[in-house]
């Protein structure tokens, strides 16, 4: 009995293995059956981004006691109006008697007291027209500057409020949270070693600042300064171990150490802390996987499918789809099943050719269960969306092998050599109904070209020895 197997990449269809035994050799059997090969997938990584900061900004609420700068003797009734206001909190009232009030007419202090308001409601358009006043009045005025750059910062318009960061950190102005701001602002212009020099001099001020020592850790695991990362992490952890965040992070170290177990027991105490976050339930059940812990991987995902919102949900069908792939080709189907029941409700958000691939991956699990009929179904609407679906076109051959119904298994595999990832199981499969139909010249003829496509295929040289001595017999 000499074997044949079809090798096809990873995570395709069912891969078929053909015993080509010749009937006069005693034995005339076909079947199917899985190739195990290891789940091989991009390197993975938590997804880390640095926690949304949270800036301060003071609002000059003494109009009329000294500062920075003056109001005009003819502000002080509106000043006094809105000294109570100020105190109180009530910006949104403020912002609305300013409305009533010309920008060109008044006076530099009031101005800022305008553009601090109209920041604090969020009305970044007005706040601007207000600070540039400001400064076209008095270039170096500090205060404006510091509102010019949170301002830029809450439109994520990095380089312009580094810009006026800068300028009021050489004024003078070298306080702990413009150190911080200006290491937040290198983190998102990827410059993780400048990131954390500022955030070490904003430490330096304000040393028991968790949102700094936060984006410090990050900078470092950024900048590869793992045993640093590590040391202020053990730290942070002793302090704060209900952090989700801080288990992700130490995840990431443990993923760039290649330490996978250590970086899935992170992510368990992280998806512990926060059992419905996607993005974990996704890397942890990769890990799982690449773990060999498979029914943990699949109810994740499942919890995945079910928690996903919807900028989360393509990246989590295709995590499933992925997953799916490799299930089929161990053959563990009641997980195989399980995974298809979730994802079922979601497979249309797919691009066309991977929700003919899950159908696919349907009509495998139905040949498993025996339902040809649900099966040719599934096959056929894969095939009506990619008509040049390898695993489709042979998994309807193996159908139809399966009934005797040989010219249609044929007109398939003839389809899909035309496909380069599946030349060889094509090859295989018209070799087997060859030999099948008492054709041997023609089986012959099949496998020479899946020997000379595939020379390290040196299993193959035995079938055509054999070949080649009945069709000499036959002569």
């Amino acid at each position: 009995m000499n074997v044949i197997k079809t090798l096809k990449p990873l995570t395709r269809a069912v891969i078929t293995t053909l015993m080509c035994s010749l009937p006069l050799l005693g034995v005339s059997s076909v079947h199917a059956s899985a190739v195990s090969t290891p789940l091989k997938s991009a390197p993975l990584k938590v997804t880390l981004s640095p926690s949304d900061p949270t800036w301060q900004l003071a609002i000059n609420n003494k109009l009329l006691g000294p500062t920075e700068v003056l109001i005009e003797p003819t502000e002080r009734g509106f000043a006094r109006q809105v000294q109570p206001l100020l105190q109180a909190g009530n910006y949104s009232e403020v912002a609305a008697l300013f409305k009533g009030r010309d920008i060109n007419q008044d006076s530099t202090a009031l101005n800022l007291l305008r553009a601090q308001v109209l920041l604090s409601t969020k009305d970044f358009n007005n706040a601007e027209l207000a600070y540039l006043a400001c400064l076209k009045a008095s270039p170096d005025l500090v205060k404006a500057h510091q509102g010019l750059s949170l301002l830029y910062m809450q439109q994520a318009k990095y380089d312009k409020a580094q810009t006026h960061l800068v300028h009021s950190i050489e004024l003078g102005q070298a306080d702990a949270q413009s150190y911080a701001q200006l290491a937040y602002i290198h983190v998102q212009h990827s410059q993780p070693w400048s990131a954390v020099a500022a955030y070490r001099q904003a430490l330096m001020l304000a040393p028991e600042t968790s949102q700094y020592q936060q984006g410090l850790l990050f900078a470092l695991i950024e900048s590869g300064d793992l045993n640093q990362a590590n040391a202020l992490l053990k730290e942070l952890l002793n302090k704060s171990p209900d952090k989700a965040e801080l288990w992700l992070q130490r995840a990431q170290i443990a993923l760039q150490l290649d330490h996978k177990k250590q970086a899935l027991a992170a992510i368990e105490v992280a998806l512990k802390l926060n059992p419905k976050d996607t993005s974990n339930q996704l890397l942890a059940a990769q890990l799982h996987l690449s773990e060999g812990s498979t029914e943990r991987a699949v109810s994740l995902l499942k919890q995945g499918l079910t928690h996903a919102n919807k900028k989360q949900q393509i990246e989590v069908i295709n995590t499933t789809m992925q997953t799916l792939g490799w299930l089929v080709s161990e053959q563990k189907w009641n997980l195989a099943k399980d995974l298809i029941g979730s994802a079922k409700r979601l497979t249309k958000q797919l691009p066309r050719d991977e929700q003919a691939q899950f159908s696919v991956y349907s009509a495998q699990l139905a040949m498993q269960q025996g339902n040809t009929t649900r099966a040719l179904k599934s096959l056929n609407n894969a095939l009506k969306i990619n008509p040049n679906l390898g695993d489709a076109l042979l998994s309807l051959a193996s159908i139809y092998r399966s009934k005797n119904q040989l010219t249609q298994a044929k007109l398939m595999y003839v389809r899909a050599q035309a496909l380069p990832d599946y030349q060889l199981s094509a090859w295989l499969g018209l070799s087997q109904i060859a030999i099948d139909s008492k054709e041997y010249p023609s089986a012959l003829k099949h496998l020479r070209k899946a020997l000379q496509a595939n020379p390290e295929r040196q299993d193959l040289i035995t079938n055509i020895r054999a070949l080649e001595n009945i069709v000499r017999q036959e002569g």
